[in-house]
């Protein structure tokens, strides 16, 4: 179940890996995130299931080393690319899967998630494997869209008829219970809504037109007064229907101390 669910995760990735550029939805967030995360100078920090390294390249100029790893090499030939582009030297980019990272335990300070959770298929041996290769008081951050009770069945449901290979989208307390198990401390959580417009939205998957007309036809039933998506789709003046990802950016230490010595 878990290759079937990876291959599909490559084979979406793949296709949309030109669309992940340094302008419009796919670079929203980072300075708020960065902010979040307060990284350090000294700081060695690993970018799991990184894409094109979005986080990772925003975390690069403040600190000492970024890793990005992740399942799809289209995606990482992106991020290395704008990297490059960029001037920044001071990352390597490693085709891997996250649920088995290829590092020692406590090798880095900081281990950083960007938008990822939801669409892998063990969100919980993800966060292990963060938490296992963070050093004792170092950090792991994870950001990710979420959704609530009672509409986290349809929110998904929507999602993946947009996108056969997302996985689950996790309530905020299910991403605090998963750090938590995997014996990381929650220190600070932030949340922030991200309007995002439908077609563009389902013109990124190539979804077929087919799940197109049903979700339209979901948001266009909730507007009308139908039951509640979890999206909060809207229309303007024109009629254009958007909706809304929240994000939450959750920030935990690992417990233990090292020497200054």
């Amino acid at each position: 179940m878990t290759t079937s669910h990876d291959d599909r995760v490559r084979e979406q990735f793949r296709l949309q890996a030109g669309t992940f550029d340094d302008r419009g939805w796919a670079a929203r967030g980072l300075e708020w995130i960065v902010g979040q995360l307060r990284p350090g100078a000294g700081d060695q920090v690993l970018d799991v299931a990184a894409g094109a390294a979005h986080l990772g390249r925003a975390l690069a100029p403040h600190v000492r080393h970024v890793s990005a790893l992740d399942l799809t090499p289209e995606m990482l030939d992106q991020g290395q690319r704008l990297a490059r582009s960029a001037g920044l030297g001071n990352m390597a980019f490693l085709v891997g899967n996250a649920t088995a990272l290829p590092w020692l335990d406590g090798q880095f300070d900081l281990v950083v998630c960007r938008l990822a959770l939801h669409q892998v298929a063990d969100p919980a041996a993800v966060v292990r494997e963060m938490v296992r290769v963070t050093r004792p008081g170092g950090r792991v951050g994870v950001t990710d869209m979420i959704t609530e009770e009672p509409v986290r069945a349809e929110t998904n449901r929507l999602e993946r008829l947009r996108d056969p290979s997302h996985g689950t989208t996790l309530t905020l307390a299910e991403i605090h219970d998963l750090l938590a198990a995997a014996g990381a401390e929650v220190t600070s959580t932030a949340t922030q809504d991200q309007p995002l417009d439908l077609e563009d939205w389902m013109h990124r998957t190539a979804t077929p037109e087919d799940a197109r007309a049903e979700i339209r036809e979901r948001m266009r039933t909730e507007l009308d007064g139908g039951p509640e998506t979890g999206l909060r789709p809207s229309r303007d003046a024109d009629g254009v229907l958007t909706f809304v990802h929240t994000w939450a950016t959750t920030v935990a230490g690992i417990p233990g101390f090292t020497s200054n010595v």
